[in-house]
């Protein structure tokens, strides 16, 4: 079973009835080939999940009928946020994202270092197309929050915005430390922060130690930025 994903707006509870349309409109009525009948299960982005049935497919839309609503289905209890540093290999970027999204992120922010070779924001298309990846990566892996790809920072800006927060943990090729993660349990978020292919400077990762944030190696292999990634909210978020 597949979760399908429809903004608020397209949601009507009082009447029973939500809309699907756009990229979930097209993955469903052309791709799938779903009929009217059909059960289906949609989530706005913000917890909700509702069951659903198909009764009418127009040219541009979807309506379904509402049958069921349940709230807060299959997500984590921790807030993550992947600070994900740009990567040369875009393809590779977009795999982090997807696998980050279907492990349990909330939220991503695209991150600028020494080392990133590529330090422009997003293009209008490149972002639609990475709206999209979270989409379908947040469907199929039915979870009901849609996590949210917020602005490209700086390491500074990024260091600055994480000021406050208690549970700050970066991986470094060079760190010898291997230990579990230690988390502050008064707060249940957790920023994490990995590099770009040339890895973190060492005036980078002195400015992260001097504010507070826990420097970890996932141990003596060398692994790809993305993989690094994946390995880490696996140990993180899957219990």
């Amino acid at each position: 079973m597949e979760f399908y994903y429809t903004p608020s707006e397209n949601i009507f509870e009082s009447e029973n009835r939500l809309y699907l349309r756009d990229f979930e409109f097209k993955h469903l009525a052309k791709v799938l080939r779903k009929k009217t009948g059909d059960t289906v299960f949609i989530t706005d982005g913000k917890k909700n999940i509702y069951q659903c049935i198909i009764t009418e497919i127009g040219r541009n839309e979807i309506v379904c009928a509402i049958e069921k609503k349940e709230t807060d289905l299959n997500e984590p209890e921790i807030n993550l946020t992947l600070c994900l540093s740009l990567l040369r290999n875009m393809t590779r970027f977009e795999f982090a994202l997807e696998k980050a999204v279907e492990l349990g992120v909330n939220s991503v922010i695209p991150v600028m270092t020494q080392f990133t070779v590529s330090k422009n924001e997003f293009s209008g298309n490149k972002r639609e197309r990475f709206e999209k990846i979270i989409i379908s990566a947040m469907g199929q892996s039915q979870r009901c929050f849609k996590p949210v790809l917020k602005k490209t920072l700086s390491l500074n800006e990024l260091n600055e915005l994480c000021r406050d927060e208690k549970n700050k943990i970066v991986l470094y090729e060079f760190s010898e430390d291997t230990d579990k993660y230690k988390f502050d349990i008064s707060s249940d978020k957790v920023i994490l922060l990995t590099g770009p292919e040339g890895g973190f400077s060492k005036e980078e990762i002195q400015i992260l130690k001097n504010s507070n944030w826990q420097i970890k190696s996932l141990g003596k292999r060398k692994l790809r930025a993305e993989t690094a990634a994946i390995a880490a909210l696996s140990q993180i978020l899957i219990k």
